[in-house]
This record gives structure tokens, C-alpha cells and sequence, in this order.
């Protein structure tokens, strides 16, 4: 007989879901992928490819806090705890922080920080007391995990020590406070938001080898090599993916959802027309 009692159900799962800095340690750099589309079924797609993390974009997509606590989810679970999901808030504000924590997520990262006051507001927001003062209110988080009796305490003792918390320096002021800003007692590291460090040093686009850009690169990764923090940016084809693994970055986005599934659409197509056009000859 069919019984939902303690004694009939099967053993926990309790394998450890990866975090963002245990990723680095096994592979580095470890690579990732932007999800934008807000489709939970994209997300699972993009988790099971391979990718070491995925960023969950709120600050150049229209994702809502509960989209992005779905996607959160659907990583974790779909590639069973190997995919870390960090959210990317539109914001400094406690409200983005708050709900893309509270989520489960493996970490954050915070666009356009150009100072330390503005990195210490961001600690004090992303963590709770004595170093900061994230309000309490997880709720969400156990279900972010493979563990089946995973619950708020195993988050607050166990994964809240392992958040990655990045500010994003992405501007010439950025650059010119990166030390002050990577100095900052809680930071994780940063990411470096190349298409807007382009723009803010003159530049076209979002990679180049201009002595101008590569300094600025150079800047920032020295400081965090220096500092032993992580250091990621965008490497959308094999040659700049060689190129910032060679200067040592710890973590690279390659692309984003909506980039995959046209490149993919036009694989397809492409490959079906060049059969028809065999067979019309």
C-alpha cells in the first residue's frame, strides 16, 4: 500500500550545490552565459549546456524579481546544483538586492560602481549583521538547492558565507577608484563591463586592443591578483576567450540566451537550405 508517511519516502538528497568561488577553484577561468529572455525553459537549456554559472540579467532586460527567483530555480535544479546563478540588479537599491539574494542566487553583481562609499552601501545591503545589514528574510533561498530538507537555517550557516558580491567597474572613474573599490572588506571581486569602459574611454564597441583599454584592463586585474579576489569580463568569441584567460581572468561571459537561439535558428536553417539546394541541382 501507497503511503506519503516519513518512513516511505527516499533518502535526501544532500549533495552540496557549487558556488560561485568553488567553481573558480576547480576551473579557472570558469566561463558563463547571460540569460535575458526570462523563459525558465531558456534557462534550463542554457544550465544543462555546460556553463559554469549563468547571469541573470535585470539591468538591460525586463526580468521582475519573481522572474528572476524562477530562473534561479530552474538553474540550480535543471543542471542538478553545477550551474551557479548569479543575478545582475538594475541597481544600487536595497529593494534589487534584497530580492535577487533572497532568491537563493549564488551571488550578485552591481552595475556601475565607481566608489568605495557606493561599494560599502552595497556590502551593507548584500550581507547580514555584524558586517552589514541585509534584513532577514531568506524565504525563497532553500528551494534554490538540490538538497531536498535544505531550509532557511542551512542557508543563513552554509551558503550565505560563500555569496559573490561584485561591483561592476565599467567607467574611467570606475578604473581610477578600482583600488578603493576592490579594497571594500566583503567584495568578492568585480566584473568588468567592457561595452561601457569602452564608451566612457572613447571607444567603439566592446573589445579591442587600444593601449587605452588593455590598460585599464591591466589596472583592475592587478589590483585583484594583488588583493586575491576574482576578476571577470565578456569574451564572446575563441580568440578574445583565449586572450582574457591569458591575462588572467578569473571568469568569462561568453553570450547571452537570445544570441544562442538565433545563431542556433540560423545553423538550422542554413543547414536544411544548403540540403535542398543539393537536391534542386
Amino acid at each position: 500500500m501507497y503511503s506519503d508517511g516519513p518512513a516511505s519516502r527516499p533518502p535526501s538528497d544532500t549533495r552540496e550545490i557549487s558556488t560561485f568561488s568553488g567553481r573558480i577553484k576547480e576551473s579557472k577561468p570558469i566561463v558563463g552565459a547571460a540569460i535575458s529572455i526570462g523563459s525558465v525553459l531558456c534557462a534550463q537549456i542554457v544550465a544543462r549546456a555546460g556553463f559554469d554559472w549563468v547571469m541573470i540579467d535585470m539591468e538591460h532586460a525586463p526580468t521582475s524579481p519573481r522572474e528572476a527567483t524562477y530562473l534561479t530555480h530552474a538553474v540550480i535544479a535543471a543542471s542538478a546544483g553545477k550551474c551557479v546563478p548569479i543575478i545582475r540588479a538594475p541597481s544600487h537599491g536595497v529593494e534589487w538586492i534584497k530580492w535577487a539574494l533572497d532568491s537563493g542566487s549564488g551571488g550578485i553583481v552591481i552595475p556601475m560602481v565607481t566608489s568605495a562609499k557606493e561599494t560599502e552601501d552595497i556590502i551593507q545591503r548584500a550581507i547580514y549583521p555584524p558586517l552589514g545589514q541585509r534584513s532577514f528574510g531568506p524565504f525563497l533561498a532553500p528551494y534554490a538547492d538540490t538538497d531536498d530538507s535544505s531550509d532557511v537555517a542551512k542557508y543563513i550557516t552554509k551558503r550565505v558565507k560563500d555569496l559573490a558580491i561584485m561591483p561592476t567597474i565599467e567607467s574611467v572613474e570606475g578604473v581610477e577608484k578600482a583600488e578603493e573599490i576592490l579594497s571594500v572588506k566583503g567584495v568578492t571581486g568585480c566584473f568588468i563591463g567592457p561595452f561601457d569602459l569602452r564608451q566612457s574611454l572613447g571607444l567603439p564597441g566592446g573589445d579591442g586592443e587600444e593601449p587605452s583599454f588593455i590598460g585599464a584592463l591591466e589596472k583592475v586585474l592587478e589590483i585583484g591578483k594583488r588583493l586575491g579576489l576574482h576578476i571577470g569580463t565578456v569574451a564572446s568569441t575563441e580568440s578574445a576567450a583565449k586572450r582574457k584567460t591569458e591575462m588572467g581572468f578569473s571568469f568569462l561571459l561568453s553570450g547571452q540566451d537570445p544570441n544562442f537561439l538565433a545563431a542556433g535558428a540560423k545553423a538550422s536553417w542554413q543547414q536544411c537550405d544548403r540540403g535542398k539546394r543539393a537536391a534542386m541541382l
